[in-house]
C-alpha cells in the first residue's frame, strides 16, 4: 500500500502545481531511405503493417521503460513489485531477462517505487525512484554487477512543493545525465563525474508521470521538450542543434537522432526532421494500436531500416502491449474496401471499434468520420446539410444516429431494417433488450441499435421528485411553493434542456409538430424555475451557455448544505459516478431513475443506400461484441449484460482505490469542498440494477432542438413573452418539417 500512495500522491501533487498555475489513408513512403523516403510503387502496393508481440510481464509486475540495447534491440524494464527490476531484451524473436541484482542491494530502503532506468551503450545502467517520503534517488551501476548511491546536489534542493521529482533519466554522448523534475517543470543535465548541475532548461508542464520531456536520441544527442509544441535538439556539450514542432495535443512518444526523429501518438508514427516544419505520417495512427482510446503509447525505439517497435500502457487496467511496425512492399498501400462511419460527434467506443475491426479484416479500412462539433455545437443547418446527402441517395455507409432525425429517414426509407441483426445478436449473448428493441423501432421494426447509453439520475426532496412527474404536477407544486428553488442553484440552460427533454412527448404531437399550449406552460415554468434558482451567479461567471446541460445540474453540490430541491445528472460511467454517490451518501439519499429515461449512445444504423452491406452488418455487429463492449472506456455504459455487470469488478480493482477528486469553490456566495471516491461495490451493483429496468430513450431531434433552445432563451432572458416564444417554436418546427 506504500509503493501505491507514493503513485497517488505524485500524481495529486502534480494536480496542485498545474493548478496553481504553474493521412488520408496509411503513409505511403517507406523509410528505407532516410534522406530520400520511397512513395507507392506503380501497383500501389507498400504500407506499414502491425506486429502484436507478447510481453514477458506477469501480474503485479509493471513496466518502467523501453529502451534500445547497443545491439539496437528493444530493452523493456520491468519493476517487479516495485522490490526488483528485470531487463528484458528482445533478440530474434525471443526474450532474454536478467535480473538487475545490483539494484536492490544498492538502494534497499531508498527506493520504494522505480521510475525510470536509462543504460548507455557502454554499460553503464541509471535507476531513478521514489521513497516512501517523495524523495527521489539515483543509482549508478558501471559494470551491472556492483552499484553505488549518486549524491546529486539538486536533489536535495527543497522547493514549495517538496523535493524535486525525477520521472525520466537520460544519457547523452557525452555521459551526462538528463533528468525531467516533474514538480518544478524544469530539466536538469548533470555531470557523470562531480554530479554538479550543468544546465537548467524550462520544460513543459507534465500532465502525468507518464508524459515525457526528454528522449535520447541514437546519435548522443537529446529532445527536450521545452515549450509548448516544441523539442529542442542539444548536443553531449549542450549546444543546440535545431527544433522539432509538433502540435501539443500529440505529444507522444519520441526516438532518432541524426537526420530525423519519429514521434507515435493517436496520429499515428510521424517523421520529423529538426528545423524543418514538414511531416510524414509513415503510418495512419486509425491503422494501429497507438489510435486506440484505450492505448496510451509508453515509448518508442527505430529498430533495422523501416522497423519500429512500440510498448503501450493500458490505464485502467494496468496492462501493458507491445507491437512491431514494419514496412511491407507487398501489402496493397490501401485495404481494397473502405468503409464509411459518420457520426455528429466523436467516440471513443466508436475509434476502439475501428481499430479492433481493422486487425480483424486487413483488407478493409475503416473511415470514421464526424462534423467536428460536439453534440450542443450542432445547428439545424448542419442537419440540413447531411439530409440532402442522404436523401440524395449518398452519404457514409453506417450512421451513429445520435442528435438526427432518425424518424425521417425511417419515414423516407434511408435506413436498413436491423430487426434480423438485432435479434440474432440477441439470441448469441444476453444484452438490454430494452435498450436494443426499443431505441428506434417503428412499426415492429428496428432501424438503430444503440451501442452504450449513459444514465439520467435523480435524487434529493421526495416532494419535489413526485412533483416532477409530469407538466401538470410540477405547475400545481409551483403555484403552491412559488419561491421554490426545484434545482437549488442552476443555470438556465440546465433548466431549459431539462424542462423539455422531461416532457418531451407532452410537448410534440404524434406527427412532430409542437403543442403551442403545454410549449407555452413549460417556457413559464421556465422563467418561474430561473427566478429562484440565482441563475445570475453562473451569468456573471460566464458560464452556462457553452456546456452541455441536458440532465446534468452544475450546482450540484448545493445539494450539501440544502436539502429543499432535487439533483439531476446524468451518469456514463464509474468516474462520473463518484460525486453524485458521495452527495447522496452524505445526505441519505438514493440515486433513482428518472422516469425510466436513458441517453442512448452511438445508435448504428446502416445506410440503405450502402454498396457494402455485408461489410457494414458485420461492422455493426463488431459493436456489440464483448472485446468492444467490455473496452475500459468512460464514454457510456455497455448495452452487453456480461460487460455492464463487469463494472462491478471495476469499483473493486486497484485502479478505484487510487482515484480520487477533489471538487470545491464558491457556490452563489456559500463555500463547498468534497473528496470523492470510488463509488462502493454495492453502489455500483444496485446502478447496474436500475440499468436493466431503463426502457425510455432521450432522443433529440437535433434541429427541433436548436430551434426550442434558441426560443426558449429569448424568453428566460426576457425579451420575448412564452407566449410569442411558443408561437415561434410551433411555426419554425412545422417549416422544418415540410422542408
Amino acid at each position: 500500500m506504500v509503493k501505491r500512495n507514493i503513485r497517488c500522491m505524485l500524481l495529486i501533487m502534480l494536480a496542485v502545481i498545474l493548478a496553481s498555475g504553474v493521412l488520408n489513408g496509411c503513409g505511403q513512403k517507406s523509410a528505407e531511405d532516410e534522406g530520400k523516403g520511397a512513395g507507392e510503387d506503380s501497383a500501389g502496393k507498400g504500407r506499414y503493417v502491425e506486429e502484436e508481440i507478447s510481453l514477458p510481464i506477469k501480474e503485479g509486475e509493471r513496466a518502467i521503460n523501453l529502451s534500445k540495447s547497443k545491439d539496437g534491440n528493444p530493452v523493456i524494464f520491468v519493476a517487479v513489485k516495485d522490490e526488483q527490476i528485470r531487463r528484458c531484451e528482445y533478440i530474434d524473436g525471443e526474450w532474454e531477462e536478467s535480473d538487475l541484482d545490483w539494484v536492490s542491494k544498492t538502494c534497499k530502503g531508498k527506493i520504494d517505487y522505480p521510475v525510470s532506468v536509462a543504460e548507455t551503450t557502454d554499460g553503464v545502467q541509471l535507476v531513478a525512484g521514489l521513497n516512501e517520503q517523495m524523495k527521489t534517488c539515483i543509482a549508478r551501476s558501471r559494470d551491472g554487477q556492483s552499484g553505488e548511491l549518486l549524491d546529486i546536489p539538486y536533489l536535495e534542493k527543497k522547493t514549495e512543493y517538496g523535493y524535486s521529482s525525477i520521472i525520466s533519466i537520460a544519457a547523452d554522448g557525452g555521459g551526462n545525465y538528463w533528468l525531467q523534475d516533474i514538480y518544478q517543470s524544469k530539466i536538469v543535465v548533470v555531470s557523470p563525474d562531480t554530479l554538479d548541475t550543468v544546465e537548467e532548461f524550462e520544460s513543459m508542464h507534465s500532465s502525468s508521470d507518464g508524459q515525457k520531456m526528454i528522449f535520447a536520441g541514437d546519435d548522443g544527442t537529446v529532445a527536450a521538450n521545452t515549450d509548448d509544441g516544441v523539442y529542442l535538439i542539444y548536443d553531449k556539450d549542450g549546444k543546440e542543434q535545431g527544433k522539432l514542432t509538433f502540435t501539443q495535443t500529440e505529444n507522444g512518444q519520441l526516438c532518432g537522432g541524426k537526420e530525423n526523429w519519429y514521434m507515435v501518438s493517436s496520429e499515428g508514427i510521424v517523421r520529423m526532421k529538426p528545423g524543418d516544419d514538414s511531416r510524414e505520417v509513415l503510418m495512419d495512427g486509425g491503422m494501429g494500436a497507438m489510435g486506440s482510446p484505450v492505448n496510451a503509447p509508453a515509448g518508442i525505439i527505430k529498430g533495422q531500416e523501416t522497423e519500429f517497435f512500440v510498448l503501450y500502457r493500458q490505464w485502467k487496467e494496468e496492462t501493458y502491449s507491445f507491437a512491431r511496425y514494419t514496412y511491407d512492399k507487398d501489402v496493397a498501400a490501401v485495404p481494397e474496401h473502405t468503409l464509411q462511419v459518420f457520426g455528429l460527434s466523436e467516440s471513443d467506443t466508436i475509434q476502439q471499434a475501428v481499430i479492433g475491426f481493422q486487425r480483424k479484416n486487413p483488407d478493409v479500412k475503416v473511415e470514421f468520420k464526424t462534423s467536428g462539433k460536439e453534440a450542443g455545437e450542432v445547428s439545424s443547418d448542419d442537419i440540413r446539410t447531411l439530409n440532402t446527402e442522404l436523401l440524395s441517395g449518398k452519404g457514409a455507409d453506417v450512421l451513429l444516429l445520435n442528435g438526427l432525425p432518425a424518424d425521417a429517414y425511417i419515414e423516407k426509407g434511408v435506413l436498413c431494417d436491423l430487426t434480423k441483426l438485432a435479434k440474432g445478436l440477441m439470441k448469441e449473448n444476453r444484452y438490454l433488450e430494452n435498450m436494443m428493441n426499443n431505441t428506434l423501432q417503428k412499426d415492429g421494426k428496428i432501424y438503430g441499435i444503440p451501442v452504450k447509453f449513459t444514465v439520467p439520475v435523480l435524487y434529493g426532496d421526495e416532494q419535489i421528485e413526485k412533483a416532477l412527474d409530469s407538466l401538470d404536477s410540477l405547475s400545481a407544486y409551483m403555484d403552491k411553493n412559488p419561491d421554490a428553488a426545484i434545482f437549488g442553484v442552476t443555470n438556465k440552460e440546465y433548466i431549459r434542456d431539462f424542462l423539455f427533454q422531461m416532457y418531451q412527448e407532452e410537448l410534440m404531437k404524434t406527427d412532430g409538430t409542437a403543442d403551442k399550449a403545454k410549449m407555452e406552460q413549460l417556457l413559464e415554468l421556465a422563467v418561474s424555475i430561473a427566478k429562484n434558482s440565482k441563475t445570475d451567479f453562473y451569468e456573471e461567471m460566464e458560464m452556462g451557455s457553452s456546456q452541455d446541460t441536458l440532465f446534468s445540474n452544475p450546482g450540484s453540490m448545493y445539494l450539501m448544505k440544502h436539502t429543499d430541491m432535487v439533483v439531476t445528472d446524468r451518469i456514463d460511467s464509474l468516474v462520473s459516478m463518484m460525486l453524485d454517490c458521495k452527495i447522496a451518501r452524505t445526505q441519505n439519499f438514493t440515486l433513482k431513475s428518472l422516469k425510466g429515461f436513458y441517453l442512448p449512445g452511438g445508435i448504428a444504423g446502416i445506410n440503405k443506400n450502402t454498396k457494402q452491406k455485408e461489410i457494414a452488418e458485420e461492422f455493426v455487429k463488431y459493436l456489440f461484441s464483448e472485446e468492444v463492449q467490455g473496452a475500459k472506456l468512460d464514454d457510456g455504459f455497455p448495452v452487453l449484460t456480461q460487460a455492464l455487470e463487469a463494472k462491478e469488478e471495476e469499483a473493486d480493482s486497484k485502479y478505484a482505490d487510487s482515484y480520487t477528486i477533489s471538487v470545491g469553490g464558491e457556490l452563489a456566495g456559500e463555500d463547498f469542498k468534497i473528496d470523492a471516491g470510488f463509488p462502493t461495490v454495492k453502489e455500483v451493483k444496485d446502478l447496474v440494477e436500475l440499468c436493466k429496468t431503463l426502457n425510455r430513450p432521450a432522443n433529440q431531434d437535433r434541429a427541433v432542438w436548436d430551434i426550442y433552445q434558441s426560443e426558449a432563451d429569448k424568453v428566460l432572458n426576457g425579451s420575448i413573452g412564452a407566449g410569442e416564444g411558443a408561437e415561434n417554436i410551433r411555426k419554425k418546427v412545422e417549416l422544418y418539417l415540410a422542408e
